[in-house]
C-alpha cells in the first residue's frame, strides 16, 4: 500500500472533481516514455486559470461516457480553453474508399502555427508476472487489453495514419496517462516493457479471495467503490459522505458484486483526518479467473 500523506492537504484538494481530474490529466506522470520534443511543450502544463463552472458545463457531455472519452474531453478543454490553441480537428475519421480505417484524436496548431497530431489514451494495467494467455505481464482489467498491444496501436498505426493523411503535421505525440497496479506479494519487475515510463503512477491489485489484506493494513481506513468516468485523480472526500464505507460494508458489497459478475472493481482507500479524507491507495479487486481472456460474445 502507498505511503500515507504526512502533510496538510493541498489547496487543490478542496477543488471540484472536474478540476482535480483536469490537473491529473495534464500534470500526472506519463504512462509511456515522452517524445524527444516534450521540453518544448512544457509551457502547456499550466492549469492555473480554471473556471470551474465553465469546465463543468464543458465536460457534461463527456461525463456520460467511458473513462477514455472523459479524458479526451479534459485534454480538449485544456488545449482549447486554457492554452488557447486552434483545434483543427478532433475525432476525425479517416476513410480510404468506403472503409473507415481509423480516427485522429487531435489536430491542433501550436503557438508558432505548426500543426500537431496527438493521440490520447488513459489506461490501467495490472502487473502479472506469471505466464498467461495474453502474452503480456501488464494486463488490463479486461484481459483482452495489454500495455504492449495498446502502445503498438498508438505508435505503429494511429500516429503514422496522421502523418500519411495530414502531411503538414510537424509533431506527433502519444499523450498517454494512467496507472500500473502491482500485487502486494509479487516481486516488482526488474525490467519494464519498451516505451513504459519508469515514473508511472502505481496502485495495488488483489483477488477477491484476498480481500482481508485490505483490512490487515490498518483498521482506520474507509473505502469508496470508484465509478466511471471518475477514475482519474486521487479521491478527496469528507467523513460524512455516505459513499465512504467501512471494510465490512465493502466486503458485503463485493460479495454481492462477484456473485453476479467477474468484472473487476476499482476501489479507493482513504484515511480520514479531522474534516477531510484523502486517498492513500488505489486498488483493483479482480475475480479468481482473471486474467483469463473474456469469452467472445456469440450473440448480437
Amino acid at each position: 500500500m502507498n505511503d500515507e500523506p504526512d502533510t496538510e492537504p493541498t489547496p487543490d484538494a478542496f477543488e471540484s472533481q472536474q478540476s482535480r481530474d483536469l490537473k491529473w490529466a495534464i500534470q500526472s506522470p506519463p504512462l509511456i516514455v515522452d517524445n524527444p520534443d516534450d521540453d518544448e511543450l512544457a509551457g502547456l502544463k499550466s492549469t492555473t486559470q480554471i473556471n470551474e463552472q465553465e469546465l463543468a458545463a464543458f465536460l457534461a457531455p463527456y461525463a456520460k461516457f467511458r473513462v477514455g472519452q472523459y479524458f479526451e474531453g479534459l485534454v480538449l478543454y485544456w488545449l482549447e480553453k486554457i492554452c488557447h490553441l486552434k483545434i483543427v480537428a478532433q475525432q476525425q475519421q479517416i476513410r480510404e474508399g468506403n472503409q473507415t480505417i481509423g480516427e485522429i484524436d487531435f489536430l491542433f496548431e501550436d503557438a508558432a502555427g505548426r500543426l500537431n497530431h496527438w493521440e490520447t489514451a488513459v489506461k490501467f494495467y495490472l502487473y502479472y508476472p506469471e505466464h498467461n494467455p495474453t502474452g503480456s505481464h501488464f494486463i488490463g482489467p479486461n484481459a483482452a487489453d495489454t500495455f504492449e498491444k495498446k502502445v503498438r496501436r498508438l505508435l505503429e498505426h494511429q500516429l503514422p495514419l496522421g502523418k500519411k493523411h495530414f502531411p503538414e503535421v510537424v509533431r506527433s505525440k502519444a499523450f498517454m496517462k494512467g496507472m500500473i497496479f502491482y500485487h502486494p506479494r509479487a516481486t516488482p519487475p526488474t525490467q519494464l516493457p519498451q516505451n513504459m515510463s519508469a515514473s508511472h503512477l502505481r496502485g495495488t491489485w488483489i483477488r477477491y479471495s484476498e480481500l482481508s489484506w485490505l483490512n490487515d493494513q490498518n483498521e482506520n481506513r474507509v473505502f469508496r467503490i470508484m465509478h466511471k468516468p471518475h477514475w482519474l485523480s486521487p479521491e478527496v472526500n469528507t467523513p460524512e459522505n455516505k459513499e465512504l464505507i467501512s471494510f465490512e460494508e465493502l466486503k458485503s458489497d463485493l460479495e454481492t458484486h462477484f456473485s453476479k459478475t467477474e468484472r473487476p472493481l476499482l476501489i479507493s482507500v482513504l484515511k480520514c483526518q479531522q474534516s477531510i479524507c484523502l486517498e492513500i491507495d488505489r486498488v483493483f479487486i479482480v475475480a479468481e479467473s482473471w486474467p483469463q481472456l473474456p469469452k467472445k460474445n456469440s450473440g448480437t
